[in-house]
């Protein structure tokens, strides 16, 4: 049956509960406007896992240099053998033995959990199921993982986040070592690799970019770091806000000799429509002769034109000396 609908309607525990119990294969894509993720599932359980946001894509080769994991230079070599052979990157990680394949295989549980963590914290997206299809079908490494056990992990990890969030509300604050806790404890492997690069100056969005830990364990470490008086709020650092690109005016200078011919025409139209007008309603009426005056001086005129011509006028020469 087609599963495919929208997060509003039907949450993504239940999508994912849906999955999981008719033991399906395939691949889950999960859209949200420029933010994606795809879940790749095997009889029911997940095989892996992508998210991108926009061009952003944390691709694993680069989580393991940035975790530490893969030193920079050797991943600089790796990209050479890849360059020349075009063999796959994590194929050569993998082949030529530069990680054990326990180790990346840890780090892609990790990473599908994160992507789990995330999609979790969406109330909205469009979602379609494709059955058949296979997420990483090129992968050396195999994973399978209960689709309950992820989907109760990071329903806990949601129920914490609120008060964690409380505490530290934005990715802008930068934490610092308290030089002289009152509390002496024995840091877990998460608290030591980030009291190793809490500098005072990084802010949490940068540790999540360095520590490896993803983002709900970092905010979850540095929570129990400042619960446990470890560390303190430093100051927050300013958000820089992208300038929004001006919106360049089309120039219409083009259209000043048509406008200006329209509203001419326009003018002389309204001029003709409205003489036409008053001619039809006679409601303005100018005499060109004074027809008091022309018959008072009729006589006058006749008898001064017959001393003059010998003869009388016409009613036309009469009406011309009016005219003149």
């Amino acid at each position: 049956m087609p599963i495919e609908g929208d997060l509003k309607s039907l949450n993504l525990a239940s999508v994912l509960q849906l999955v999981g119990q008719e033991r399906l294969t395939g691949v889950l894509k999960i859209k949200k406007r420029n933010e994606l993720a795809d879940i790749g599932f095997a009889e029911g359980e997940v095989t892996g896992a992508f998210y991108e946001r926009g061009d952003n894509v944390d691709r694993l080769e680069a989580y393991l240099v940035r975790s530490g994991m893969l030193g920079r230079n050797v991943y600089e070599l790796v990209e050479e053998i890849h360059n020349e052979t075009k063999r796959p990157i994590m194929n050569i990680i993998l082949e030529d033995r530069y990680l054990a394949r326990e180790e990346v295989e840890r780090v892609i549980r990790f990473k599908i959990q994160e992507v789990f963590d995330e999609l979790f914290m969406w109330k909205e997206g469009a979602f379609k199921f494709e059955q058949g299809s296979i997420i990483y079908p090129k992968s050396l490494i195999k994973i399978r993982m209960k689709t309950q056990g992820l989907i109760l992990e990071a329903a806990r990890r949601i129920d914490e986040w609120p008060r964690i969030q409380d505490t530290l509300p934005s990715g802008d604050i930068v934490l610092k070592k308290v030089e002289r806790p009152e509390l002496k404890f024995t840091p877990s492997e998460s608290e030591a690799r980030l009291l190793a690069v809490l500098d005072g100056h990084r802010s949490i969005d940068d540790l999540i970019e360095i520590d490896g830990l993803g983002k709900f364990n970092t905010y979850s470490t540095l929570y129990k770091l400042l619960s446990t008086g470890q560390i303190e709020i430093a100051y927050a650092k300013p958000t820089i806000k992208k300038a929004r690109p001006k919106v360049k005016l089309v120039s219409l200078k083009f259209l000043t000799l048509p406008i200006g011919i329209v509203i001419t025409v326009a003018i002389v139209l309204f001029e003709f429509m409205l003489g036409g007008f008053i001619a039809r309603n006679n409601i303005i009426r100018i005499d060109l002769v004074n027809e008091e005056v022309y018959k008072t001086n009729d006589e006058v005129y006749q008898k001064i034109f017959f001393y003059k011509h010998n003869r009388t006028p016409s009613m036309r020469e009469v009406q011309d000396i009016f005219k003149e």
